[in-house]
């Protein structure tokens, strides 16, 4: 294995390929000088014109990128040599996608000096059982990740072969890290597997392949991988008959050490346990494409819908060539592999037609960091523009330096005025080959600055060394949350209650992002004492951080280089804290065209519980503007913690409650924060502009300024937004839930509910202003199938009570006022909590597929009877006043169902059905 640390690098840029090979006509020397300066050249600096770069410098390769240059063809890593004449991320947004690996029989990644570059420790590599080997594979995949983003290099999508696409989910956002490493680590994967199967690799394409299976029930293709490379599966007998049909064809086959069926229908009976704890999950909308290799196509943004896809894609094939190609449709041109292994060559042989790059991030034949370096080469040749200072960070203290004979630079031919030569003064020299007079004038300057040099520092002009900051340490603090310890987060309360309510878990008071973003850059202050916090990257908020119960977190930091600290709150988020000088800050921006007044005051905003938000939080004073895809508000630093940046969530808010009807929104990640002054004191008035970068169903992505009397103090990009539906019925319960009900009142008097959430998350906002603590107790003990018509069930009763009351004059009644006690079979009774007196009350509830019905009256000699069923075929009714076909709205699936009750004048008997009720 190469272990090369610091190995120098050339780079060179130029309009096109004529003036690049000028460029590379001067002497060796003056080139080797260039090694790991800013990039050389002239006027094409740009992402544009033609770029090339060389790994250690010497004077073979030297020659070798005078003929490829001068060919003016790409040459992508041989022998050290990148070039491109046409960069392909240049003017090209969205260019570049992460592709995790699966698993493979070799599995050999070269991590630990990158896990210490980064401050963490190295991931375990376990290859003994099918779970141990997936988790070491998506582990390495996360680090890898990890490490891109910290050299700058970040994703416009995600992808993954087999389990990799899980990585792809970890990286895109939809799901987070630890989440899953709980999953696999209750061994679920090792279940998956069903006896007796095996796989075999074929080298042809799919067609040929599924011609020689058609009329076997017991072996299936489980992979396309590329133009030139089938799996199938099926028992060990069969496979082999199979392999050996083929290499008498000559095909080159292999029979793959992994059992276990997956990727085949024949999993579906082993597959239960897995998918319910995979189910179990809170799924995200992705933060950005996330391709599935099931339907070659993006993940949804619809929580159930991802779950689905997730089983789907246990039982169904890969289809990594459609994908690939699908991808490249879409205009992704570089792949990079964030793990070691094969799978780029699967992308090559699927695009060996078009223009791309594949570039793996880890190797088995180098050191980790070697080749992080020339992946940065390779993109930065491509136009993008990774950091090579980050990568040069504390590189000697976490890798080995092994230089050998023939990639090592020659000290002699490198003199210290040399290594920081100036562009202008590079450039004098290479026009000295052909002009003798300017490699005259060339030497003098040079003879002239080592003099200047020589006398300033006879005088004692030198500057005096600064000394070197002190190393960034690694902590491990707990963080007490609670609302004791922080009584601001009363002003951050989820679901409203009735005034004096005594229970605060059912108020649910959570952490703002913002605020958990105010504690990691304090937890990175007290790791790096006298260092200044100034900017936040990557922050990932990975669920809700409740402050009621209390809890004690664990908030860990690491240093990531000499700047940077990982910080880590629990499993709730993460992030990377940068500490130091505040960048020079960038131009304000100009109010968008076709701004118009908002018809919302921030009074207006808060009296009307558009935003949730208490005092200590209402961050918004005036409301500026807004535009297609902008807008402006003034806010007034209030006193809380982080409630500054929570202010630039509310403009966002104020944007999206103008202009659409899924308004309800709260951030999952943010890709940069940088104050560009020390942080404005609580009562600082200034103008949050908030521009819109990408919408969608479910999600936002905006970036936004924060400026004093025209000046940028704090700059934002990257920041996504989950988004809930906001219009109608669910608006009313998130800002009125003591007026309003989810259920809809029925001729008849019954109450009626269709499922009204897109997903877990969803739910869980309105359970939280439905159920009381002993309620959600109870939810969350059922199992995870049975929850969503607990619910709909909890609801629509809570609903048909609060109408009943209504209607007899009460005033507010908040969900959580009363409890629902099950009594039998479609029966319940109701409870007032905490004060609250309920009649004796008669309740019957029923449910079907995605809908529920509930009837309630005061107890008396008879009962309340509801009854529901799916309609198989379209039904109208007859003229029959209890009875009713309920249709589910759209967004659900398209059935009708029949609904029976009977009122309190009828005897305890369900209505009969037969045609004089229904016609057909």
């Amino acid at each position: 294995m190469t272990d090369v640390t610091n190995e120098p690098i050339l780079r060179l840029h130029a309009p096109t390929p004529g003036d690049l090979a000028e460029l590379l006509a001067g002497p060796d020397a003056h080139l080797l000088a260039l090694a790991d300066a800013a990039p050389a050249g002239g006027s094409g600096g740009g992402s544009g014109g033609c770029r090339l770069g060389v790994v250690a410098p010497n004077a073979k390769r030297l020659a070798l990128a005078r003929k490829v240059v001068g060919r003016g063809r790409p040459w992508r890593g041989r022998n050290e040599v990148w070039f491109s004449p046409a960069p392909l991320l240049a003017d090209r947004p969205g260019g570049l996608a992460f592709v995790f690996p699966g698993l493979e029989a070799e599995f050999a990644p070269q991590v630990d000096d990158i896990a210490a570059w980064l401050g963490v420790a190295p991931p375990e590599r376990n290859v003994a059982t099918l779970g141990t080997h997936a988790a070491s594979v998506l582990a390495v995949g996360r680090l890898l990740d990890a490490a891109l983003r910290r050299l700058g290099i970040r994703p416009d999508a995600t992808a993954g072969h087999s389990i990799g696409e899980w990585g792809a989910m970890f990286a895109g956002g939809i799901l987070s890290g630890s989440a899953f490493d709980d999953l696999i680590g209750r061994g679920h994967l090792d279940d998956l597997r069903v006896p007796g199967l095996e796989f075999a690799a074929l080298g042809c394409g799919v067609a040929p392949v599924a011609e020689a299976i058609a009329g076997r029930a017991d072996v299936v293709i489980s992979h396309e991988n590329s133009t030139n490379q089938t799996v199938v599966c099926g028992p060990a007998p069969e496979l082999a008959e199979i392999v050996d049909a083929f290499r008498a064809r000559g095909v080159i086959c292999q029979i793959l050490p992994f059992r276990s069926g997956f990727h085949t229908p024949m999993l579906g009976p082993y597959v239960a346990p897995f998918r319910d704890s995979l189910l179990s999950l809170d799924l995200r909308a992705p933060a950005m494409p996330v391709w599935s290799a099931t339907t070659a196509e993006p993940f949804p943004a619809q929580a159930g819908d991802i779950g689905r896809l997730c089983v789907r894609h246990m039982l169904e094939p890969v289809r990594f060539r459609g994908l690939v190609e699908q991808m490249h449709a879409a205009g992704i041109r570089v792949f990079v592999q964030a793990g070691p292994g094969q799978l780029g060559s699967l992308i090559d042989d699927t695009l060996r037609d078009s223009d791309h790059l594949t570039i793996a991030a880890n190797s088995m034949h180098r050191s980790g960091l070697a080749q992080l370096r020339r992946l940065a080469v390779a993109l930065w040749v491509e136009g993008g523009a990774p950091d090579f200072a980050a990568l040069d960070a504390d590189v000697a203290a976490s890798a080995e330096t092994a230089a050998s004979a023939e990639t090592a630079v020659p000290a002699e031919a490198v003199r210290p005025a040399d290594v920081a030569i100036s562009p202008v003064l590079a450039r004098l020299h290479q026009l000295g080959t052909r002009v003798p007079a300017a490699a005259e004038f060339g030497a003098l300057l040079s003879d002239l600055a080592e003099s200047v040099v020589a006398v300033l520092e006879a005088a004692g002009a030198a500057p005096e060394p600064v000394a070197p900051p002190e190393p960034i340490r690694a902590t491990d603090t707990t963080l007490h949350v609670s609302t004791s310890a922080m009584p601001y987060l009363l002003d951050h309360c989820l679901a409203a209650q009735r005034d004096g309510w005594p229970d605060e878990t059912d108020r649910r008071p959570v952490v703002p992002a913002t605020t958990t973003i105010w504690h990691m850059m304090r937890a990175a202050e007290q790791a790096a004492p006298g260092r200044t916090a100034i900017g936040v990257d990557d922050v990932v908020l990975h669920r809700w951080l409740v402050a009621a119960p209390a809890q004690d977190l664990a908030v860990r930091t690491r240093p990531v280089g000499v700047d940077r600290v990982h910080v880590s709150v629990g499993d709730f988020a993460e992030a990377t804290v940068l500490l130091g000088n505040p960048e020079a800050a960038p131009s304000a921006w100009r109010p968008e065209p076709g701004e118009h007044t908002p018809t919302l005051s921030a009074a207006d905003l808060y009296e009307q519980r558009w935003m949730f938000h208490g005092p200590g939080f209402q961050a918004v004073s005036a409301c500026r503007a807004v535009a297609d895809r902008s807008a402006r508000a003034d806010l007034t630093v209030p006193d809380a913690p982080g409630a500054l940046l929570d202010g630039v969530g509310q403009v966002l808010g104020l944007w999206l409650i103008e202009r659409e009807e899924r308004w309800v929104a709260f951030p999952v990640r943010i890709a940069r924060i940088r104050f560009h002054t020390a942080e404005p004191s609580p009562g600082t008035r200034l103008e949050c502009t908030v521009r819109i970068r990408d919408i969608a169903p479910d999600a936002v992505e905006a970036e936004a300024q924060l400026t004093v009397s025209g000046r940028v103090v704090v700059s934002i990009s990257g920041w996504h937004d989950r988004r809930f539906d906001g219009g109608g019925r669910l608006g009313d319960i998130h800002r009125f839930p003591q007026l309003s009900t989810l259920s809809e009142h029925q001729p008849g008097g019954w109450w009626l509910l269709a499922d009204p959430w897109r997903g877990i998350a969803a739910r869980e906002l309105s359970l939280h202003k439905y159920l009381g603590a002993a309620e959600r107790d109870e939810y969350n003990a059922r199992p995870v199938r049975d929850r969503r018509r607990w619910l709909l069930q909890r609801v629509v009763v809570k609903d048909a009570v609060r109408g009943w009351m209504w209607d007899r004059g009460a005033g507010p009644l908040f969900p959580a006022e009363i409890a629902v006690v099950d009594t039998g079979t479609s029966r319940c009774t109701a409870v007032g909590q905490h004060g609250l007196h309920l009649p004796d009350l008669d309740i019957a509830v029923a449910h079907c597929g995605e809908i529920a019905a509930a009837t309630v009256q005061e107890q008396g000699p008879t009962r309340n009877i509801i009854h529901i069923e799916e309609a198989k075929h379209a039904v109208t009714p007859a003229n029959d006043p209890s009875t009713s076909v309920v249709r589910n709205p759209e967004g659900l699936p398209a059935r009708q169902y029949l609904v029976r009750w009977a009122d309190s004048a009828m005897t305890d008997q369900t209505p009969q059905r037969g045609s004089k009720e229904i016609t057909p």
